[in-house]
């Protein structure tokens, strides 16, 4: 039987970095995404944050989220390359292997996917000559990469071998999109599946996506059913809860992360009772 990762996004939870590290691994994750923010406020170095991980048994799965990647003005990709060489600095002291860049949300946003698989392609070339990889992640609201399908075209025309797919159940979700655009992709397609619910609201998608998200079987979305489609299709990587949500912060660390542990534990016991042609990757 496969073993799936476990993990938390640091953003998921209030308190001080060491007041996260140390609610997550009693909880019992495996380890965490490491949100920029968190790292950058808490006024230790990454290196710090990295041995803090360590002593606690947390590994830093990836650190995120990294932006304005793809899409830019060519004038302007000197400056993005500049940011990405910092951010994997960060990402090496760290002692994490991989960097999530998400897609580019801003009205300027080049429409042309050869130009932003080219500028993706460039960036995998830079991360893999420090021995890194990167993951792609569509932004719902993203202005013009927004969809799974969208993301895995960019990363497909990019032809990098260290690239792959961040799943994010809220995007796939929020956009009516369901476990068969999962099920469509190759099995090697993804590298990290986000789980994140959220009630049905009728709103702006940032809003809804900063404020409302909730852990699995707490909102209205079927993130079974796209949980079931990742796993059926072979993914075998970290399962990663990332909860934006000013209420969740609110509530003392241990008590959330606890919660969410026991959410996480809930769903991935939830697929394994589905039948497969073949055991679903759960740890006992």
């Amino acid at each position: 039987m496969w073993a799936l990762k476990k993990c938390i996004s640091t953003v998921s939870l209030g308190g001080t970095i060491v007041e996260k590290i140390e609610a997550i691994a009693d909880a019992g994750f495996d380890g965490i995404e490491l949100f920029d923010a968190d790292l950058h406020g808490s006024g230790l170095s990454a290196g710090e944050v990295a041995r803090r991980c360590r002593d606690a048994g947390l590994d830093i799965e990836c650190y995120q989220p990294f932006r304005r990647a793809e899409g830019v003005p060519d004038e302007e990709f000197p400056d993005v390359v500049a940011r990405f060489r910092e951010a994997l600095d960060v990402t090496g002291r760290l002692g994490a292997d991989t960097i999530v860049i998400v897609s580019n949300t801003d009205p300027d946003a080049i429409a042309d996917r050869d130009h932003s698989a080219a500028q993706l392609a460039a960036l995998g070339t830079i991360a893999a000559d420090h021995g890194m990889g990167i993951m792609f992640e569509a932004l719902s609201w993203g202005t013009h990469i927004s969809r799974v399908a969208d993301a895995w075209d960019v990363l497909q025309r990019a032809g990098h071998p260290r690239r792959c797919l961040v799943l994010d159940t809220f995007h796939l979700l929020a956009l009516g999109d369901a476990g068969a655009d999962v099920a469509a992709l190759p099995s090697d397609a993804l590298g990290l599946v986000q789980l994140a619910d959220a009630p049905a609201l009728t709103m702006d998608l940032i809003q809804w996506s900063r404020n409302h998200r909730c852990y699995p079987g707490e909102g209205d979305l079927d993130v079974l059913a796209a949980t079931r489609a990742a796993l059926g299709a072979g993914f075998e990587g970290a399962v990663s809860l990332e909860i934006f949500n000013p209420r969740y912060r609110e509530l003392p660390p241990r008590q959330i992360a606890q919660r969410g542990a026991d959410a996480l534990r809930g769903l991935l016991a939830d697929c394994e009772r589905t039948t497969w042609d073949r055991p679903l990757p759960l740890t006992a």
